[in-house]
Parts: structure tokens; sequence; C-alpha cells
């Protein structure tokens, strides 16, 4: 029988952690040693306590710093006061050595612990996409913003209580709830949208952003440049220019809302423009003389087909439509 620190330290690790695995003479002569005197027990049921915390300690043999487990051993006990906690015994130090390593291991798991928990808990996001059709998003402040397909909203926990700040990835129309004491923000890539009760519509296309104001003011920013917008008017942002104010021209700009295509002695090109937009197609005039036609008339929620033979009847032209394309020509 060996004597205490003459105990192989890695016959107690592999005891620990799987005794079903241990020669029966290794399991008794690790009984012996415990039983052999009090000492002995006081430091198994010392080590086996710390073991059991830590959970694992397949990596810790190569472990031989005694002062790293003294100071933790020292945070561990009740009381604190040095004087109280006892000197290591010489005749064990091998025994330390390992559990310094499973006091440090806990120390770590505990630490992370800590840290994980004093973490600032992360608010919830809320994110709505509009996949195959137009998508209408009521907000929690009662303000509402319509998706155009393959658009995407998000906006964090907590909106309108003291923020109302939402973000946007391609287009969408936004019909605020009034409130002055709280703006409401839209940030589009890097361009922000402030308004505190309005309807505007803010579309991304490429690196270009364009915010078109039905009603009310608006502050539309880039950095330290701004524009104040009024109803009919139009601020655009492009990648290294300055903001653009312009006045809308576009009646139909909100077609993909409201589903409504009008025309009011409208030239060609724009109206083909138009159709291209609202159906997602490609249109080509194949004959100049075609530009200088004008249209008038109103198409609600019409299908390609319908719009396509009326506007070839009224101007008595002709087209094909093929691949999601369209050509114009005259008969």
């Amino acid at each position: 029988m060996k004597q205490n620190n003459s105990l192989d330290p890695t016959l107690l690790i592999r005891y620990l952690e799987a005794k079903e695995q241990l020669s029966p003479n290794e399991r008794a002569e690790v009984i012996q040693w415990i039983q052999q005197s009090p000492e002995n027990q006081q430091e198994w049921e010392q080590l086996k306590e710390l073991w059991e915390k830590s959970g694992q300690a397949s990596h810790i043999t190569q472990v031989d710093e005694e002062s790293d487990w003294y100071k933790v051993w020292q945070k561990m006990q009740t009381p604190t006061d040095p004087a109280s906690v006892r000197k290591i015994p010489q005749s064990y130090r091998w025994v330390w050595q390992v559990a310094a390593a499973v006091a440090l291991l806990i120390t770590t798991i505990w630490g992370v612990q800590q840290f994980n928990s004093s973490k600032p808990t992360q608010s919830a996001r809320y994110s709505y996409v509009a996949q195959d059709s137009l998508l209408l998003v009521n907000l929690p402040d009662g303000s509402q913003a319509y998706l155009n397909e393959g658009s995407e909203l998000s906006y964090n926990e907590g909106f309108g209580s003291q923020t109302r700040t939402v973000q946007l990835v391609g287009e969408g129309y936004f019909e605020v709830v009034s409130n002055a004491t709280i703006p409401f923000f839209v940030h589009a890539d890097s361009t922000t949208v402030r308004v505190v009760g309005t309807s505007f519509n803010v579309k991304q296309d490429g690196q270009e952003i364009k915010v078109t104001v039905n009603s009310g003011k608006v502050a539309f920013s880039h950095h330290q440049d701004t524009l104040l917008l009024d109803p009919d008017e139009v601020g655009i942002y492009q990648p290294g220019l300055q903001l653009q104010e312009l006045k809308n021209s576009d009646s139909n700009y909100l077609s993909w809302k409201t589903g409504t295509l009008r025309f009011d002695d409208t030239l060609f090109p724009q109206v083909v423009r138009d159709i291209a937009r609202h159906y997602k197609v490609t249109v080509q005039i194949d004959n100049q003389a075609l530009r200088d036609l004008q249209l008038t008339s109103t198409f609600q929620h019409q299908s390609l087909a319908t719009v396509l033979e009326e506007i070839a009847i009224v101007l008595d032209i002709n087209y094909t439509y093929q691949d999601k394309h369209i050509t114009f020509f005259y008969n």
C-alpha cells in the first residue's frame, strides 16, 4: 500500500471521473488510502466536493500552482479572515495541486456566468417583410407603415414609449400619428427622415433614396446635409452628391399601394415607365413617333393584359408581350 503523498494523484482523478473503469485492486487502493487517516478523509471530501462542482477535470493534471488554489480557497471560506484558513500540509501538496486546477475551473465558470449576467439585456427586435404583396404594419403608437413587395421594416421593443424609430429596407409609405414630444424617425441606409405627424413615402432604389411628402413636413438628412420638405416635394439622396429637392411630377408614385394608375394627357414615355414599375416588366417603344402620343385613362386594380389592350385600342397601336417584356409599335 502506498502511503499518503506517494499515492499516484491520477488514480484519484480516474476514480472521481469513472471509478467503474478502475480495476478492483485500484479501487481498493483508493478506498484504503481514504480510510487510512482522518487527514486523508478530510482531503478526499474537500477534493470530491470541488470535483463535483466543476463537472469536469480531465485536463487538469498538469497544473501545479499551489498558490492559485490557496488564493481561491481563501475566497471560498467563511469567515474570510486569512488567519482562519489553515496552512496546506506539505504532505498533501499533490492533492491540492489537483484541487487547485478544479477550483480555478470553478472560478472561471463563475466568472463567465457573472460576466454574462452583467451584460445589459438586449431588447427584442420586431421585423416585418412584405414577401409577395403589399404588407400593412400597424405600429404600437398607432402609426401605419405600408411596405412594398420585397421591403422590410424593423424596430426595437419599447417603440412609442420613449422613441419612435424604425429601420427601412426597400420602399414604405408612412402615415404617422402626431406626437410633438416623441419624433418619428425612419432610417434608410445612411439617411434619416424625421417627422412629428405626417404622411410620406420612402423608396430605396439601389444606392438612391427618395422621400416624397404627401402631407405635413419632413426633415430629410444625410449626415449634416438636411432638407425640409413640404407636400408634393421630393428629396433625393445619391452617393457623393448633396441632397436634391424637387417638385413631385410623378402622379403614380404610390400606385404600388393604391393599385391605381392615372394618366392625364401623359406623354407615352412616362406611361410606359409607370407601367413597367407597377407591373415589374420591361417596356420598349419600337417607333420614335410613339413618343409624341398622349394618354388619358385610369386603371384601378386591373390586370396587365387588360391595361395593354385598352392602351392599344385608345392609341391605335399594337404590342407584343413575352417573358415580361413589352414592345409597343404601330400596325
